[in-house]
């Protein structure tokens, strides 16, 4: 079995590897080496992940926790291994144990890590929890890193932390994934969609080879990655510069479901392909009620609302996600309604690949039209703008447009769904560090370092901060939160790893010098905590570069 060393040594490589090219060569020649049993976890290490998309598994570490567990294993205090922290939790680790001869000492006597027996351990860890699981994480932790060389060390800490800090993205471990083994990078992104797991992909491909890549295929039951809509601000543009025709739905306020049934069961998975079955049962309840009962995958939202079915704010909604105890008063309190826009699988057959119009056929004669999503196909400018309009009256966010003739893109962002919304553009932003509060706030962290992803670097980038937005219990829950997340601190900011996104409003985006970023936000206020978005979700550099350059369309600019 290969040790994790070689783990080690690659990312040491990359991470002072500037070119994508060589990142992507290096990745593609160490996976075409390793042997079959090693491929999965180590493709996910590379990616900075411990767990796959689909794998709910969390560490819950924070690195006061490892500070603690390196304290019990090797005397350390606090504060000597604070002196070497400068950003980086396991640089700071690495550093720290090269100076103490104990380690040199402790690994002469142990057996090798290998990428296997590292990935059981965190696994282990991950397996913990309730009564007396403290200490029983703290003793693998204390085992993991005690038998582990400086460099091994520093990205254990690393991975327990999620923050690996390579500048290696999804993208391009996939193209690794492609070189090394020599298959179609489409194939490849077509199965990370089918399967929402990196590493099975990688051992599919070692195994397997383009023969199995092609031989994936949706499977009930297993979450696929959602196709993703382009934001627009002016549809007279969308229709003079793209291909029609168009049909125009309404874009509700809500969260993003997808509904896997057959004749015996029915599960429920949100946007970020985590299962949510337990947190909704009056919709699974409605689906095992009046849905068919062939098996079928639906893509859909489900909305709050009051009483008169009026909707409330999306907050309302993600109250209901992720409980698991007092779902049926939760669900007499808020009432959910369910909308559906599309179906992708029905009775063994794959849809994805139809035209938009076709699945559409196919989702009106699978389902009571009431919850079916009402589309409407348009060009007139002005029918359109009446039912943007109408769609606002009426609670929701604005509109979908789809080009009619669209196959299903998964977990891709392409030129076939746009999103018109009634608000000015709100930005889906990561919170990488926060401050503690001033009088009333003073025993809350609320205010609010927010930054987007630099996929150039690799990493978070700040565009400005924020203390405004949330209610007394939202900074209450979110200063637990973050502080479960905590990497450092010093002189009042905590550093959180960046696994938190919020979407945020501001007037304006302008130049900056403040920030890495050279962009900063002004009047930035929060107007969601978006718990169906993982990071990889959020706002980049390059959308904010061009959020940034649409506002001067009717606009002078200052050279």
């Amino acid at each position: 079995m290969t040790d994790f060393i070689e783990v080690a040594k690659l990312l040491d490589g990359i991470r002072v590897e500037s070119s994508r090219k060589k990142k992507v060569t290096s990745i593609a020649s160490f996976l075409r080496k390793l042997e079959p049993m090693s491929i999965y976890p180590a493709t996910l290490f590379v990616s900075g992940r411990v767990f796959s998309e689909t794998d709910s598994r969390n560490l819950n570490l924070s690195w006061k926790g490892i500070s603690k567990a390196m304290e019990e294993a090797f005397g350390i205090k606090p504060d000597d291994l604070a002196k070497y922290y400068d950003g980086d939790a396991g640089e700071a680790v690495e550093n720290y144990l090269k100076q103490d001869d104990l380690i040199v000492q402790s690994t002469l006597f142990s057996e090798p890590l290998t990428i296997r027996s590292v990935f059981r351990d965190l696994s282990r860890l991950a397996s913990y929890s309730g009564k007396g699981s403290k200490k029983a994480r703290e003793g693998i932790v204390q085992n993991m890193i005690s038998e582990a060389s400086p460099q091994e060390a520093k990205y254990i800490v690393s991975l327990l932390l999620g923050d690996l800090r390579t500048g290696v993205s999804e993208g391009l471990v996939l193209e690794c994934i492609s070189e090394a083994f020599e298959i179609d990078s489409h194939l490849i992104r077509r199965a990370l969609g089918f399967l929402g797991d990196i590493g099975r992909v990688a051992e599919i491909a070692a195994v397997d080879g383009q023969s199995g890549i092609e031989e994936v295929k949706i499977e009930i039951f297993t979450p696929i990655k959602p196709m993703l809509a382009v934001p627009i601000d002016n549809p007279e543009e969308l229709l003079e510069s793209e291909d029609g025709p168009f049909s125009f739905e309404p874009k509700y306020d809500g969260a993003r479901v997808q509904i896997h049934i057959n004749k015996n069961s029915c599960r429920i998975f949100s946007r970020r392909l985590l299962e949510v079955t337990d947190s909704l049962p009056d919709i699974v309840h409605l689906v095992r009620s009046v849905f068919l009962k062939e098996d079928a995958i639906f893509d859909g939202e489900v909305i709050a609302v009051n009483e008169n079915g009026v909707p409330y704010p999306f907050q309302v909604v993600m109250r209901r996600f992720g409980r698991t105890k007092g779902t049926e008063e939760a669900s007499r309190r808020v009432k959910l309604q369910l909308r559906v826009f599309d179906i992708l699988y029905l009775n063994s057959e794959m849809l994805v690949d139809d035209a938009y119009f076709k699945r559409r056929v196919n989702l009106i004669d699978s389902l009571p039209e009431e919850y079916v999503t009402p589309s409407k196909m348009m060009k007139n400018i002005d029918s359109i703008q009446e039912m943007f309009s109408t769609s606002k009256k009426q609670g929701h966010e604005g509109l979908m447009i789809k080009k009619i003739n669209s196959p299903y893109q998964l977990g891709k962002r392409g030129r076939y769904w746009f999103k018109l919304k009634h608000n000015l553009e709100t930005l889906d932003l990561v919170i990488v560090a926060a401050e503690w509060g001033h009088g009333r706030r003073n025993d809350w962290l609320s205010d609010y370092h927010l930054a987007v992803y630099d996929s150039e670097n690799g990493d978070y980038v700040m565009i400005g901060k924020t203390f405004k937005g949330l209610t007394d219990a939202e900074f209450e829950q979110m200063t637990r939160r973050l502080l479960s997340l905590e990497t450092s601190r010093s002189k009042g900011i905590v550093t959180v790893k960046p696994e938190v996104v919020v979407e945020v409003l501001a007037s304006e985006i302008q130049d900056s010098p403040t920030y890495e970023s050279g962009m900063a936000l002004r009047f930035a206020r929060i107007v969601h905590i978006r718990d169906d978005k993982a990071p990889s979700d959020a706002t980049t550099l390059e959308d904010l570069h061009s959020i940034y350059s649409s506002q001067f369309k009717y606009k002078a600019k200052l050279e």
